[in-house]
Formats: C-alpha cells, structure tokens, sequence
C-alpha cells in the first residue's frame, strides 16, 4: 500500500496498491485493452474519496476518464452520505484539461456505494467542483499508474 502526498500543495493524499488495478475489453474502438486503477483520497486521516481512472493506452490521443465517489467513509457512513462525479481528461493543444461529465451515463452510477450520480450542472459552479478538481489535480500529479497520461515535458 502506498500513500503519496503531494509537498507543499494540499492536506489531501492517496492510499493504494498495485494490485487495485485492471485490464479489460477489448475497447470497440480500437480492440485493445483498456486500463483502470483505483484507490483511496484522504483528507488527513479520514477518506473522503474513492478513485477510479480508465484509459486505452493504445488509443493515440490521451484521454482518460476519472470516476470519483466523494463523500463520508466508514462504519457509521452509507452510500446515502455518497455521490458519484466523473471527469473527463484530455491534453489539448494548451495543455492538460479536465471537463466535469454527467456520472449517470458512466458504469460508476450502478455502484452501490452510492445515492446520486452528479450531472455537470450539480457541480459546475459550486463548492463541489472546487473539490473534485482538487482531487483529480492529486490523482493526475502523484499516482505512478498513471504516469502515460502526462504530456512528455518539453526538451529544452
């Protein structure tokens, strides 16, 4: 199990293990494998987040999706203290974005573990997506799994 905070950023880290990831498919696009990875956010010691981020490797453009589950974790909490968000990731030609998606038209709406899938209209504007963003800057800057999605850094 690792946990990786980013220095000086925020109170936030990740909690995982390399055995939290998979392949499968093949993609109908391009009949490769697609990845996902997976893992914990916490805020201090308490998790506040699940993280799931999905990819085909083999598809020339880099994109990605990132599914959360934000919320209160533990014994005394249930999938009514859940939500679901996801993300869409992209380099674009200014560099890497992530654009809040509807979360019901993604597999992590099914899940159990939560109440509501967001659409991009719960969150844009509000104190919601100040927060996934926060969260997806960590997952996209310190999980290694992920490592391929980052833009090569320019030769000088």
């Amino acid at each position: 199990m690792e946990l990786i905070a980013l220095p000086n950023q925020t109170d936030l880290t990740l909690e995982y293990d390399d055995t939290n990831q998979e392949e499968f498919g093949p993609c109908p696009d391009c009949g490769q494998k697609t990845k996902r990875v997976w893992g914990f956010v916490h805020r201090g010691d308490v998790a506040i987040a699940i993280y799931y981020v999905e990819w085909t490797p083999a598809h020339q453009e880099k994109e990605a999706a990132f599914d959360l589950i934000i919320g209160k974790w533990g014994e005394d909490a249930s999938a009514a203290d859940r939500r679901a968000v996801s993300l869409g990731y992209k380099v674009l030609e200014s560099g890497p974005a992530f654009m809040v998606q509807d979360a019901s038209r993604r597999r992590i709406a099914q899940s159990p573990l939560i109440c509501e899938a967001l659409d991009r209209g719960a969150v844009l504007g509000t104190p919601t997506a100040d927060h996934v963003f926060e969260i997806c800057d960590l997952i996209y800057l310190a999980d290694p799994r992920i490592a391929e999605l980052r833009p090569a850094a320019p030769k000088l």
